[in-house]
């Protein structure tokens, strides 16, 4: 230690250096000490890295929420409560937050298993309390979470594709959490139509109840459809779906359920801190989940934007898709930028070498172009069709990326365009008249 250091006139000090010399003096240079309980997670977590999704600080957990019981049983506004907040957790990833803070915040996706209608002990079929009947969390509760997880893994698949980047546009990081993804879609369905049976046929819970739980249920089940239909491209399903959708979200927007009551179960659903326990590449901070209003409307702008989309796929003008994109950066619309969206639009315009799901690479004026060619070599058919593919695919797809990397796409594209100019001008001087 400095020989010119003095400690602070404060009375709370004690001077430790001794000690610390005294316990180092068998350590070698650049030796560490480690301590079981201290990783190197604890010490990142101390430091902020300026980006105000993933600072977290030092930050303790918070010891004095209560426990968390996934068996405890819920009224049916609860219940409504709960599958409401579950859709701010996915709304939340959608707007580039990463999973652990949103989704698996929800601590009921932890404790699936707990809630199993077909592992829980006959004690909880049993119900003490006929207003809390049990299968409104077995069953009603557990089939929008299965719900929940299964519309994550697939907007998940279409991410994952490439078209927008991750840490970029959103968050791919699971966490080693399984998000339903051994489940096929039709046993989703399934399960969720089980589920509006049970209400149906539930004399315990009101009228209103039932007629509520049911909206959220068939709202999330299309969900369910609509995003399995996006990722196999039967986009002629799109619109009866969305229109399902957009009545059930009507109905769940006209009948909102009251806040719990400070000693319900409900709220701790959510822990905020929870990313913490997950296993995570960087320290994560707690974030706010939205208000409710907005969590719909967000909803209510991805709908759009996927009928937009259904409207689009019918028309084979790639011009038409420019303008529309053009009109999107200069003229946005609020929550129709999601990442999700915008991924959704490039795969329909360029996947698998097939554009806009039906047309190969082909193009008339190439075919017309080889008739009149009258130079000693070869037309370069390929090189123009990839070229012209690429620059003309890959500007109408720029569209839907993010600012900053359609900018440098723009930049990077700049020489391409002057090649295909070049290109074009050698094959006009050899192209013999149409007569």
């Amino acid at each position: 230690m400095d020989d010119g250091y003095q400690m602070l006139d404060n009375d709370n000090y004690e001077d430790v250096t001794a000690l610390f010399e005294q316990t180092s003096r068998d350590m070698q240079p650049g030796a560490l000490l480690f301590d079981k309980d201290f990783s190197l997670h604890d010490a990142m977590a101390a430091f902020e890295i300026g980006e105000p999704r993933f600072d977290s600080g030092l930050a303790l957990l918070d010891d004095s929420r209560p426990p968390f019981d996934p068996l405890a049983p819920l009224l049916p506004e609860e219940v409504c409560w709960t599958i409401d907040r579950a859709f701010a957790c996915e709304m939340a990833w959608h707007a580039g937050y990463t999973l652990s803070q949103t989704v698996f915040s929800f601590l009921y996706v932890h404790a699936l298993p707990d809630i199993d209608p077909d592992t829980i002990s006959r004690s909880h079929h049993h119900d003490s309390d006929r207003t809390r009947p049990f299968g409104l969390v077995s069953v009603v509760l557990r089939a929008s979470i299965l719900g929940l997880l299964k519309c994550c893994d697939l907007a998940w698949r279409e991410l994952v594709k490439g078209n927008v980047y991750d840490s970029e546009d959103w968050q791919s990081e699971k966490c080693d959490v399984p998000m339903s993804e051994t489940y096929p879609v039709s046993r989703i369905l399934g399960i969720l139509d089980e589920a509006c049976t049970w209400v149906r046929n539930s004399s315990r819970v009101r009228s209103t109840w039932r007629t509520a739980l049911s909206h959220r249920l068939v709202l999330r089940k299309t969900l369910v459809e609509l995003f399995s239909a996006l990722l196999s491209k039967d986009y002629f399903r799109f619109r009866p779906l969305i229109e399902t959708a957009r009545v059930m979200l009507q109905h769940v927007r006209a009948s909102p359920p009251p806040s719990p009551r400070p000693c319900s179960h409900a709220p701790r659903a959510f822990d905020p801190q929870f990313p913490r326990i997950l296993v995570s590449a960087i320290p994560l901070h707690p974030i706010q989940l939205p208000e409710q209003s907005k969590v719909w409307d967000t909803l209510a702008g991805l709908l759009d934007s996927l009928e937009q989309l259904s409207l689009l796929i019918e028309i084979p003008d790639l011009s038409t898709w420019d303008v529309v994109g053009t009109l999107r950066i200069w003229q946005p619309q609020p929550n129709q930028s999601l990442a999700y969206v915008r991924s959704a639009f490039q795969s329909a315009i360029y996947e698998n070498r097939i554009i806009l799901n039906k047309y190969v690479q082909k193009h008339a004026v190439i075919s017309s172009s080889q008739t009149r060619w009258v130079g000693t070599d070869s037309l370069p058919l390929r090189q123009i069709e990839r070229t012209i593919t690429e620059l003309l695919v890959g500007r109408v797809r720029s569209h839907w990326y993010n600012p900053p990397r359609r900018r440098r796409y723009c930049m990077k594209s700049l020489f391409d365009w002057h090649q295909l100019y070049a290109i074009l001008t050698d094959v006009q001087k050899h192209l013999g008249s149409f007569c």
